[in-house]
């Protein structure tokens, strides 16, 4: 049987290394700000160093002793992409977090899904024993996606299913943040009430994210998101279904991404 996790008292990690893409702001902040906790180093990955210098200051103000380190990370440059990977020599996991919701639906795909597809190529030789642990969102679940942005994230969790599938040597785990408000959630205001009291903040929106990253009771193929209804609370596995467990759909989507980025996650 496994213990209940507790979010306020994460097991220590000294000794690893954790890359959280779009660390800089939103869940993959508190993210970040979570794991530094543990005395693991944590590397945030961001286009801006002037961001991500501000996010480690903050973070440092919390967790006085944090290791950190900032990697220049475009998702949407594939080519940069291998760069950005060979400035690390170390790391146990990556939290494929980073997302963007804009009006160039091609643009959204590429940063969301393909950068990240690329990303855990390049990382490969140093993800070999370790967790690939990808966010998705509540609103991926949907059968079909709504919008484009849906889309992206359904394809980034049906990636992550399939990873793990086709890469035993590396654990590949799914989380959502569920009703977590960020920059890509509607102001409060404009929600009706009882969906507004799903809701929570961004620091409990990563709570599904960090546990993915430290539960040592998880196994690769499995998700966890928010405990009440998937929206709110402490994070819990939760079961794969509708296209989320479609094997041939998250294998058409693996090929696809094949071909868009020209490369292929696989152990070296």
């Amino acid at each position: 049987m496994t213990t209940r996790w507790n979010v306020h008292r994460l097991p220590r990690a000294e000794g690893k290394t954790y890359l959280v893409t779009g660390a800089n702001a939103g869940i993959g902040y508190h993210v970040a700000e979570q794991l530094a906790t543990t005395g693991a180093t944590v590397v945030l990955g961001s286009r801006s160093a002037a961001k991500a210098d501000d996010a480690m200051a903050s973070i440092r103000a919390v967790v006085p002793d944090a290791r950190l380190r900032h990697l220049q990370l475009d998702l949407s440059d594939l080519a940069s992409l291998k760069t950005s990977a060979d400035e690390l020599d170390s790391l146990d996991a990556v939290v494929c977090n980073a997302g963007v919701q804009i009006d160039d639906a091609d643009l959204m795909y590429a940063t969301n899904h393909l950068g990240h597809f690329a990303l855990v190529h390049w990382l490969m030789p140093l993800l070999v024993g370790g967790r690939v642990v990808t966010t998705g969102s509540f609103v991926g679940k949907d059968e079909p996606p709504k919008d484009a942005y849906a889309r992206s994230k359904q394809a980034q969790m049906l990636f992550a299913f399939e990873l793990d599938r086709r890469v035993p040597e590396v654990m590949s785990v799914v989380n959502h943040p569920g009703g977590a408000l960020d920059s890509l959630t509607p102001p409060r205001k404009l929600l009706s009430l009882p969906a507004a009291l799903l809701l929570q903040g961004k620091d409990a929106g990563a709570w599904p994210a960090v546990r993915a990253v430290l539960d040592p009771d998880l196994r690769g193929g499995q998700m966890v998101g928010p405990r009440v209804f998937g929206l709110c609370g402490e994070p819990r596995i939760e079961p794969v279904r509708g296209q989320l467990a479609d094997g041939e759909l998250a294998a058409r989507v693996w090929e696809e991404s094949v071909e868009l980025t020209g490369v292929e996650p696989r152990c070296p």
